[in-house]
């Protein structure tokens, strides 16, 4: 037992430490997603809908068959006058049928009609998958700004370091006599304002990861560590890869498969019938017994109505066409709008971390120039501390503008749909 204890102590141990080490990437944030979230289980379900929409449609060329069966009693029945001894009709009537109909001719609505059900599920896919990229762009926003969130603690917790020793330089002041208190008061105050600065930023993490969560499906919370993902080169090829665009060229098959739809209308449908019955009286009036009898033959049908509005039905279509083409221009603009937006912001931060690097030699020279006046006895700890501090607000600058710009590169190719391609 006193040997068992300790492995089990250790292995808990061990796997504590590896829940504080989780580590997790956008790409594990996208698979996640995939698998947990209710839109995902809208392309499965919709290949369904569109299946048995199809079998169904398909019958359309099957043959139509209809049992019946039907009783009466008539209060008259046929007579033959001026005959002795004329038939008799019996007033009771009775008749069990079988109908069958059989399409020879529908003018390619059937065809037609699956093709239709077929681009409407795809539309259902395309739209689904608009979502799950809007899902992946909050995702992305979510992560980034946790990185950033992460980042800028370190600097406020740097600025913590350096007021602090700030306040008890001046607190030894104040004590001898040198300053007044109102210049600990000063501190003092700003400290507390940065400690809600701080809290402010912890309660933002804290909420980035609950939204993480419920979006993923993933259970986080904020001692996880993010990768900082990579990007490759920005593609500045005037190509789009979004998911609207497959959304867009589906509406217009749809609209394109509706036109030749109402093209049928203008035809007519043709058809096969027969029908057998037992009963009576049948065909033959005069056969008063109960018997077998049937029919068969061929059926035209051609409205006049479908014909004069199949004109106006696809003119009203096409507008609705340009109306389409329309949106899609639009969007078209406004991606454009945004990529062009991002490229100035990439090339704002490239100019910022360069001069952030400036600013960080500078500071390291400085720091290492105190460093010997300080141990020259020139300086007093504290404002080496200053200067040490101002060097490590520098470099977590740098850091926190690194992940602005990458921040940035995918926003940019997610504008684009490099990302998902």
């Amino acid at each position: 037992m006193k040997k068992i204890l300790p492995l089990l102590i250790g292995c808990l141990l061990s796997v504590t430490g590896i829940a504080q080490e989780q580590q997790i990437s956008l790409s594990m944030l996208y698979d996640k997603l995939e698998q947990h979230y209710p839109s995902a289980d809208k392309l499965r379900i919709r290949n369904e809908i569109t299946g048995i929409q199809q079998q169904l449609s398909q019958t359309g060329w099957y043959p139509e068959v209809t049992v019946g069966a039907s009783t009466s009693w008539q209060s008259e029945v046929t007579e033959v006058p001026f005959v002795p001894n004329g038939p008799e009709f019996s007033q009771d009537h009775y008749t069990v049928s079988l109908d069958i109909v059989q399409p020879v001719f529908e003018a390619g609505r059937v065809s037609k009609m699956k093709r239709l059900n077929q681009i409407q599920g795809e539309v259902a896919n395309a739209s689904t998958e608009v979502e799950m990229q809007s899902l992946r762009r909050q995702i992305d926003q979510i992560y980034f700004g946790i990185l950033q969130g992460r980042k800028n603690l370190e600097i406020l917790q740097v600025l913590t370091h350096d007021l602090e020793e700030q306040l008890s330089s001046i607190e030894s002041r104040v004590k001898n006599g040198v300053l007044l208190p109102g210049n600990k008061y000063s501190l003092e105050a700003e400290l507390l304002k940065v400690e809600q600065q701080k809290t402010g930023v912890e309660e933002q993490i804290k909420g980035g990861f609950e939204m993480l969560s419920i979006l993923s499906g993933a259970e986080l919370n904020d001692r996880v560590e993010l990768e900082i993902p990579e990007t490759s080169g920005l593609n500045e090829e005037n190509e789009f890869y979004r998911a609207e665009y497959e959304l867009f060229d589906a509406r217009q098959q749809i609209l394109n498969s509706q036109l030749e739809l109402s093209g049928s209308d203008k035809l007519p449908v043709i058809t096969a019938f027969g029908k057998t019955a037992y009963g009576r009286p049948g065909f033959n009036a005069f056969d008063n017994d109960l018997h077998f009898y049937w029919m068969v033959g061929l059926k035209a049908q051609w409205s006049f109505r479908s014909w004069r509005n199949s004109d106006k039905k696809a003119q009203v279509l096409e507008l609705e066409k340009d109306e389409l083409q329309t949106s899609e221009d639009a969007f078209t603009r406004q991606l454009k709008a945004g990529i062009s937006k991002q490229q100035y912001r990439i090339e704002s931060l490239n100019k910022q971390i360069e001069l952030d690097g400036q600013v960080l030699e500078l500071r390291t020279k400085v720091v290492a120039e105190k460093k010997h006046q300080l141990n020259e006895g020139v300086i007093t700890s504290t404002e080496f501390i200053t200067e040490l501090n101002a060097e490590n607000r520098a470099r977590l600058n740098l850091e926190l503008h690194k992940i602005q710009l990458m921040q940035a590169k995918y926003e940019y190719q997610t504008l684009k749909g490099d990302i998902w391609k």
